[in-house]
């Protein structure tokens, strides 16, 4: 079959690799003039680091792996702490990328593997679905004939709104904006979310000795950035630990600023177009499943593709994935909320019941995040 993927992101090109494994005719369209990663840094969860290596992307040599993962108040003191080296045996590695060099990697994979042809400056201007395929029109007045569409641009995807209109879910707007910046010589080791109220910073290491840094506040949308570094200063007081005296350390403001939005409630397609990552169900971040959703839903889209046909297809992906990312865009979205609380005594209790959770618990609630994406390779996993 010829599938045309919108989107060159991370869901797109994993969409892509997935239907070209299985022996569809794939073209990519791209709206840039080239691949680029837009943010600066990522982590990969193991339930799509596997699915990606099984697509035959190259994540050991751009990927650092992870070993713990804390959660801590502003001051320091650890809440939660999860042991990730302990979790590689049965669930394979977490890892954490420069965004620029995972998708660097996921756009190798695609120009090694056959049957994926490659369009850039090629963004849809409309599109046709019948019953037998779709008539794809591109900007440049190109047009492509598919048996099916797979949109995987975004957030703001011209696929979904064009498809659904008015049905379309509305953006919801988390309530925090985010600052995000790649730094150089922090010397932080492992990762670690530290929470002060309305304010939350998180550093990740990377390889060659970089960290991936955001910072997290409480806004109004689209509120104007504080100003640099005073502003910043008062925004983002009273960290202490490996966070301490952050704003100065950094020299000038980070680079990416983004208010945090989601998709109300999923959205899968319908006919012979379906949607893909955040497409379809975009995410707050703050469980870093967002992009590892999109991941699995290439690898599901692509076996629903092969077993229900281009008619049926996108009931049965819509059926195999909505309580999955549903569950976990839910509980991100609850997740943020706990880690802006401000009234002491919720936070005081807050933090109490988080130290007292034996790790095991721990563990147990990240293997029921991780283990179903798993699950969808299969049992020689």
């Amino acid at each position: 079959m010829k599938v045309v993927v919108a989107g060159g992101g991370i869901g797109g090109l994993s969409c892509a690799l997935a239907l070209a494994r299985r022996g569809h005719g794939v073209v990519l369209l791209e709206r840039a003039a080239r691949f680029e990663a837009v943010g600066a840094g990522i982590i990969l969860a193991p339930n799509a680091a596997r699915v990606l290596e099984r697509l035959a992307v190259d994540l050991a040599s751009v990927g650092h792996p992870l070993d713990v993962l804390n959660v801590t108040r502003a001051d320091g003191c650890v809440l939660q702490r999860l042991d990730l080296v302990t979790l590689r045996a049965t669930q394979g590695a977490a890892y954490s990328f420069a965004r620029p060099e995972l998708h660097e990697a996921l756009a190798a994979a695609v120009g090694h593997a056959r049957g994926i042809d490659v369009r850039f400056d090629a963004a849809i201007a409309s599109f046709v679905a019948s019953a037998v395929g779709v008539r794809v029109t591109l900007a440049s007045g190109d047009e492509l004939a598919a048996d099916i569409l797979v949109g995987a641009d975004g957030l703001h995807s011209t696929v979904r709104t064009a498809l659904l209109g008015d049905a379309a879910p509305p953006l919801r707007y988390s309530g925090v904006t985010c600052w995000r910046a790649v730094a150089e010589g922090l010397g932080i080791t492992e990762t670690v979310e530290a929470w002060n109220g309305a304010a939350r910073i998180g550093a990740v290491p990377l390889t060659r000795g970089r960290t991936y840094l955001f910072l997290v506040r409480s806004a109004e949308r689209r509120a104007p950035a504080p100003t640099w570094p005073d502003g910043f200063r008062d925004a983002f007081t009273g960290f202490g630990g490996v966070l301490q005296g952050l704003v100065d350390r950094l020299g000038s403001a980070p680079p990416l600023h983004h208010d945090l939005e989601e998709l109300d409630r999923p959205a899968w397609g319908a006919g012979r177009v379906a949607l893909l990552g955040d497409a379809a169900h975009a995410m707050t971040p703050n469980q870093g499943q967002g992009a590892a959703m999109a991941v699995e839903d290439a690898w599901v889209l692509a076996d629903a593709l092969d077993a229900a046909g281009p008619s049926g297809f996108v009931a049965r992906y819509a059926a195999a994935r909505h309580d999955r990312v549903r569950r976990v865009q839910l509980d991100s979205r609850r997740f943020g909320a706990v880690a802006h609380w401000t009234n002491p005594v919720a936070v005081a209790l807050r933090n109490a019941l988080l130290r007292a959770t034996p790790e095991h618990l721990g563990r147990a609630q990240y293997a029921r995040v991780v283990e179903p994406g798993l699950a969808l390779l299969g049992a020689d996993c």
